[in-house]
């Protein structure tokens, strides 16, 4: 089973790649957000407190208004029952329900219209032009209440103990009104009887702001009825909302202005020696440090640091260059010397050669100085490129050595011609001593084998090989050459192409021998 693979470790994070700048501003606001929190709750729960408070207030106003209003209606209940009672047991029952209804619409009772019930619903007193209505089934409480639609007319229905009604009482909306706020409170505020979805305005408020309101209720009759007051909610004054907004300003502004000294003191400043610091290229003298205004002295100490670095570093590199320069010097020196004790040998070798007694002698020098003369033209190639430090050029360092072996070649190869391909190509000494060897000996094999043309070609091949072929003819003479001599020449061949870290691919009927070798890049050496 293959799971999901894992993030690159390597690569940012979204909060990685965020500035500085940015990522100050986040921890200050996060920092100081609680703070901010708990002022706003403080707040808040401060103006929670003054509607509570407010509406207590209503409440203890509802409770003053639901007395007066059952006051009253009870004063006018109680008479309407005695008067019931009495005029069942009268001898005028017509003059007493005058004097009742007299009585009932003048202070302290209530003015408004009733009707007194008897036995089986027989009505025994009216109010005149009064015609009450059917009465509600009993409820179970001993009086009903019912807003007629309009809200002009409220009803009062009583009832005895077995549920047969005692009387009824029918009250204007005005005279309700009066009642119920005589005398008048002081204070914004609304009463209303309600009844379901009917509502009996008694008191309107004076205004009606955005600041909102608070009610109260208190019902009657079990429920059939209420009495609500409504109260203006306190409105929120200019200190509570300041008192709430405070802290998210407060929030607000210590964020922004804790940003703006990290991006001013400190941020902003190491941007700038930042950019002189990237500005700055090996060689330069020191750091052209900018006018660092700040009062972080850290700051500028690291400016300073920064430039003792610099200088310290450009000195160490002056140093460094003045003994590569001497090592340069010391290694010239060297390969100028062994080039000349060389070439020294090679003319010693050359004045034995002539002197020696016999051929044979004289071929011994010639061939041990054929190989000092390859040694030495490896070493004045290295020599000349030393300057330039790419390697040494196998061009001009096949040409010298073919020409010094022709130069040295004995008489009976004095015929023989070299022809030369060479591809400018370069190679480090040790591949250039093993090649300028290599040549030499197949060269010579050639010369002491009766070979009238030899041909070198070194062609470049993918980046970093090149092949040297040498080619010394059919060798039509070979079989009449020493066996000791082609025995010695085979393993001299194989070994030095063994030093070239390759394999020697001989073609015995043509002549050839082919090797692979590594150059350098020149420009890589730079």
């Amino acid at each position: 089973m293959t799971g999901s693979a894992d993030p690159d470790p390597a690569r940012p994070s979204r909060w990685d790649r965020l500035s500085t700048g940015l990522k100050m501003w986040i921890i200050l606001s996060v920092g100081l957000l609680p703070l901010g929190i708990v002022a706003v709750i403080s707040s808040a729960e401060n103006a929670r407190a003054n509607r509570e408070k407010a509406q207590v207030e209503a409440q203890a106003l509802l409770s003053i208004h639901v007395q007066r209003f059952t006051v009253a209606l009870a004063r006018n209940a109680y008479g309407l029952r005695l008067a019931r009672d009495a005029i069942v047991e009268a001898r005028d029952p017509a003059a007493l329900c005058r004097r009742t209804l007299d009585r009932l619409s003048r202070p302290p009772s209530t003015p408004g219209r009733f009707a007194i019930y008897g036995e089986g619903q027989t009505q025994l007193c009216v109010s005149q032009g009064f015609a009450p209505p059917e009465a509600p089934p009993a409820t179970g409480t001993a009086a009903q209440g019912e807003i007629l639609p309009g809200g002009e007319m409220l009803e009062i229905f009583l009832y005895d103990s077995t549920g047969a009604v005692d009387g009824v009482a029918e009250y204007r909306r005005d005279v309700l009104a009066r009642l119920i706020d005589n005398p008048a409170r002081q204070g914004d505020f609304a009463l209303e009887l309600v009844q379901e979805d009917r509502v009996m305005p008694l008191r309107a408020r004076a205004s009606y702001g955005g600041g909102g309101e608070v009610s109260a209720d208190f019902s009657f009759a079990g429920g059939g009825y209420a009495l609500r007051v409504r109260a203006a909610a306190p409105p929120m004054s200019l200190a509570e909302i300041l008192a709430i907004l405070s802290p998210i300003l407060m929030w607000l502004w210590a964020s922004v202005v804790g940003w703006i000294l990290v991006q001013r003191l400190l941020l902003s400043p190491l941007g700038r020696i930042q950019q002189v610091i990237a500005a700055y290229r090996p060689g330069d003298s020191g750091l052209d440090l900018p006018d660092l205004r700040t009062p972080a002295q850290e700051i500028g100490a690291l400016g300073q640091a920064f430039d003792q670095v610099t200088k310290t570093v450009a000195r160490h590199e002056a140093e460094l260059e003045a003994a590569v320069a001497r090592q340069s010097r010391l290694v010239r020196e060297v390969h100028h010397r062994v080039k000349n004790n060389l070439q020294v040998v090679a003319s010693l070798l050359n004045l034995h050669s002539r002197g020696a007694p016999s051929e044979e002698v004289a071929a011994a020098y010639a061939s041990i100085q054929r190989r000092v003369d390859a040694l030495a033209v490896v070493h004045r190639n290295h020599f000349a490129e030393l300057e330039e430090n790419r390697g040494v050029a196998l061009k001009p360092l096949i040409s010298e050595l073919a020409a010094n072996l022709r130069a040295t070649a004995p008489n009976a190869a004095s015929a023989m011609q070299i022809r030369l391909d060479v591809a400018p190509v370069h190679a480090t000494q040790d591949v250039a001593v093993s090649i300028a060897f290599l040549i030499t000996e197949i060269v010579e094999f050639g010369m002491l084998c009766g070979s009238t043309l030899i041909s070198v070609m070194l062609e470049a091949e993918e980046p970093g090989g090149a092949r040297l072929t040498v080619e010394i003819g059919t060798l039509a003479a070979v079989a009449g050459c020493d066996e000791a001599l082609a025995d010695r020449f085979d393993r001299i061949v194989t070994g030095l192409a063994r030093q070239l870290r390759s394999t020697l691919d001989r073609d015995a009927e043509a002549g050839r021998y082919s090797v692979r070798i590594v150059i350098v890049d020149g420009a890589a050496l730079l």
